[in-house]
């Protein structure tokens, strides 16, 4: 997923790139690190990037040449679309070009993971203390549940066609992403008032969701910090560098 949202970008505009995928992190566009990942990937066969002007892709973004496909007003309607049109069976991965962190080990174990589990859908999620530790003084939306505070990791498989329903779903609730308890209202105000309390555990959280929607969601647990820390901020930007920085030296 490499789409931009209406308006300007502050990422892009502090680096000076037309586009936020393309922002370097240590030199490299973001979408060009996210991609030598996924390439590096045994789990991958395909590799197709929704939402990038294919000239902006010509002209410094994507290295050696990458199958485009035009994006959508959201980024699910996006990846719903480019599914459909690409008639993609799955298991689909979806990730997204502003998560240059990413490594091929980690990627490699939630693949791993999410075939293993009987699921439709699977989500990652890496544990917020671990992102803390990472990453001081940086503050990332975290989902507080009974067993722990967890982050997205911007990692979603598609298991099963059914699972694809949940790329609906999620264009209900995606604008309010930043927001926890705005997107849990979706799944009634029993399951609100439970994570409200913090007595929500993530069990309880994928049995709602079955049973408001029939869908087996599952999430695939990683410890690698860099998995929960996608940059939208200048200030994201230098985190990565130095976190870049410290793991060569």
């Amino acid at each position: 997923m490499a789409g931009s949202r209406d308006g300007a970008d502050p990422l892009a505009s502090a680096t000076g790139v037309a586009h936020k995928a393309l922002a370097p992190v240590e030199g490299i566009p973001m979408l060009d690190r996210v991609l030598a990942t996924l390439r590096a990937s045994r789990w991958i066969g395909r590799v197709v990037v929704c939402g990038l002007d294919p000239a902006l892709a010509a002209h410094g973004g994507g290295g050696a040449a990458v199958e485009i496909v035009r994006g959508e007003r959201t980024p699910s309607a996006s990846a719903a679309l480019a599914i459909e049109q690409l008639g993609l069976a799955p298991p689909v991965l979806i990730t997204t070009a502003d998560h240059p962190l990413l490594s091929t080990a980690t990627l490699d174990a939630f693949c791993e993971r999410a075939i293993a589990i009987n699921a439709d859908a699977t989500f990652g999620l890496v544990p917020i203390g671990l992102v803390h530790a990472a990453f001081p003084g940086i503050r990332r939306t975290a989902f507080r549940f009974r067993d722990g505070g967890f982050c997205g990791c911007n990692l979603y498989g598609l298991l099963t066609k059914k699972g694809y329903a949940a790329l609906r779903e999620w264009t209900r609730v995606e604008g309010e992403r930043k927001r926890p308890w705005r997107m849990l209202r979706i799944l009634g105000y029993g399951t609100l008032l439970r994570f409200a309390l913090g007595r929500l555990s993530l069990a309880d959280l994928t049995g709602a969701v079955f049973a408001r929607t029939g869908l087996s969601v599952r999430p695939v647990l990683l410890t690698d910090p860099a998995a929960g820390f996608d940059i939208d901020t200048p200030e994201q930007r230098l985190a990565a560098e130095a976190f870049l920085r410290s793991k060569a030296g």
